[in-house]
């Protein structure tokens, strides 16, 4: 049953400082839902995948419903998470994730927040959770100390979730010689390669979303993995092609064909990629290149800092295909930074 509580009054859970209040939640209300979205969208630990936004694309991908959690100290919001909780059919399963979060503003706040977790959780019936704040670099070692107080233990695999990114400086990407200078060598052949072979990249609409489903299934059937359902490109639409500002998609368009899909997504500083898919059509230049740099100029004009280009192999996986991906990637930059790790914890 869904809930809204006070922590603080609940005799027969350990009592939280009288201070603070949790919102555990699949439906928040209206002022809840606004302290929410505020909080996640100015925090500094934060994410676009724990934005309330965010929540019908991934429970359209695979059997979930999204919960909102709250943790508020004095009325102000100190926490926040969107915990994912599988089910099997209509029955929700006893396993809860959260996808980079919770988030938190300040890092000493991180031990009360997955206190207050833990205890929503429990009284929710989630008997494992699964939590990725999203930290990195010289902050990963607190954030860690926090997580192992807890209780919680590292559970990072090479399959997992990514716990390196690669991000680009959009300070470096100029007005006027978009990408040039020595550190984009590379990728100026691979564009001028594009172009030269007639491929154009442009924004993409409605009906690219069928060329997308397309590339992107033939790649999960050729990778033995399931596909997404129908809902899951309605979510896609709605997010990436609903005229927010803050969201785009860009094709590379070869002979009056989409033969490539990026989408990207605003947030705070940074610009983000979430997801991209080629076609299987053997041709002389990298289909991926020039959406990805439409995205790229894109972030710039919007007021970006930097640009995530997402996942970069962990140390010691040599999985060809990964390894392939991070390569393309690093003709746009080589500035990595570490993740904190997928940590679990069994109630």
């Amino acid at each position: 049953m869904d809930a809204i509580y006070d922590h603080s009054r609940e005799a027969h859970w350990p009592v939280l400082a009288p201070s603070l209040t949790a919102v555990f939640s699949s439906r928040l209300s209206a002022s809840d839902a606004r302290d929410y979205d505020a909080f996640v969208a100015t925090a500094r630990g934060s994410h676009y995948s724990q934005a309330a936004a965010w929540a019908p694309v991934v429970a359209s991908s695979r059997p979930l419903t999204p919960y909102y959690f709250m943790l508020r100290s004095n009325g102000r919001v100190i926490g926040a998470a969107m915990v994912l909780r599988g089910k099997l059919g209509a029955l929700p399963l006893p396993i809860g994730r959260v996808e980079r979060g919770p988030v938190c503003d300040r890092r000493e706040d991180l031990p009360e927040i997955l206190k207050a977790l833990k205890l929503s959780a429990m009284h929710h019936g989630i008997a494992r959770l699964s939590v990725m704040p999203y930290w990195s670099n010289s902050s990963i070692a607190d954030v860690d100390k926090s997580l192992g107080l807890c209780g919680f233990s590292d559970v990072q695999t090479i399959t997992g979730s990514h716990v390196r990114a690669l991000r680009l400086d959009l300070s470096t990407v100029g007005p006027d010689d978009s990408f040039g200078g020595s550190d984009f060598t590379k990728l100026r052949k691979e564009l001028r390669r594009a172009e030269r072979a007639g491929a154009i990249a442009r924004r993409g609409c409605d009906a690219d979303l069928v060329a997308y489903r397309g590339m992107l299934e033939t790649r999960q059937h050729a990778d033995g993995k399931s596909c997404p359902p129908a809902a899951y490109y309605e979510a896609l639409k709605g997010y990436f092609l609903s005229g927010d500002a803050r969201n785009a998609m860009f094709v590379a368009d070869y002979e009056g064909e989409a033969v490539s899909a990026v989408f990207a997504t605003r947030f705070g500083d940074m610009t983000y990629f979430v997801a991209g898919a080629s076609s299987g059509r053997g041709l002389v230049f990298s289909k991926m290149v020039q959406p990805m740099a439409a995205a790229v100029l894109w972030a710039r004009q919007q007021g970006s800092k930097e640009f995530d280009f997402g996942g970069m192999p962990m140390a010691g996986d040599s999985d060809p295909k990964r390894n392939s991906i991070a390569l393309f990637k690093r003709s746009f930059s080589r500035t990595e930074v570490d993740l904190v790790h997928e940590h679990v914890r069994w109630f």
